[in-house]
């Protein structure tokens, strides 16, 4: 039986404001990072939504300060961070969600499936990915992705036992029943971590949550800050998979089979 805990940030973002995302994000990994093997923050959260200019301003490498920063967090409370922010590549940039360990940065997603104008901002990603972690497959998606049943069947195909989704999204009940879909229909953990405060109009929800892989929620928070510490038996991916497994009976199949592109990191390609 192997047991994880960890930690949902469900905080405010203050878009643009780089310095003080990052005061943030470092104030609950010193808090939390020493007794959890996991801290999530939320959708873009070290940058914040941008426009097209911003963007080509605060987007960084995956190889930049950004990161750095991160990798050198992890590794001082030796635990692991999933985090949002923009990542710039040559000309492009991307809605990026990274998993950075003790060791540095483990995995990295660049948003598939693009919100209504954004992509003035950002391109989409084409790939879906996961990777080995403490003995477990992790996977990562972000916000709007998670509402395509396929996207979580791509990464739960790969042996994902547990999905991480980065949010920012202001219609809370939408993401809440999409991740407790999610999760029952692939038989596996969903960890989902929202932000809060206000953006011109939009005001985000909070209402992070964690649903186990019989889609039954075990951890919610409410519509404030807090951070939501919650401990997953991951014993329970086996266990709903006994007598009935969805991903080995479905009829239903993926032309693009999934690829090792690196040590213990799978890829699946969007065709």
């Amino acid at each position: 039986m192997k047991k994880l805990n960890i930690a949902l940030a469900q905080l405010i973002c203050e878009d643009g404001k780089v310095e003080n995302n990052l005061a943030r994000l470092d104030h609950v990994v010193d808090k939390y990072g020493h007794s959890h093997d996991l801290l999530m923050f939320p959708e873009a959260f070290i940058t914040g939504f941008l426009s097209p200019e911003v963007a080509r301003t605060l987007a960084e490498p995956l190889n930049g300060p950004i990161v750095k920063h991160l990798e050198r967090k992890a590794r001082e409370a030796n635990t692991s961070i999933v985090v949002g922010l923009y990542e710039n590549e040559g000309e492009n940039i991307y809605n990026t969600t990274v998993l950075v360990g003790p060791t540095g940065l483990l995995l990295s997603y660049r948003k598939t499936h693009l919100w209504v104008g954004e992509s003035e901002v950002v391109e989409a990603g084409n790939c879906f990915r996961s990777c080995s972690w403490q003995g477990t497959k992790i996977g990562l998606l972000i916000c709007y992705d998670i509402e395509f049943p396929e996207t979580a069947r791509a990464v739960a195909s790969m042996g994902t036992e547990l999905l991480l989704v980065t949010d920012g999204n202001w219609d809370g009940p939408v993401h809440r029943v999409a991740i407790q879909a999610r999760a029952q229909e692939n038989q596996m953990f969903v960890a989902m971590v929202n932000r809060l405060g206000q953006l011109e109009e939009t005001t985000f929800c909070g209402e992070s949550v964690v649903a186990d892989p019989y889609g039954r929620i075990i951890a919610e928070a409410g519509r404030e800050e807090e951070v939501l510490s919650v401990s997953i038996d991951l014993s329970l991916v086996q266990e709903s998979r006994q007598q009935y497994h969805y991903l080995n009976d479905r009829r239903v199949l993926f032309n693009t089979p999934s690829k090792e592109i690196g040590a213990a990191i799978w890829e699946i390609e969007i065709d």
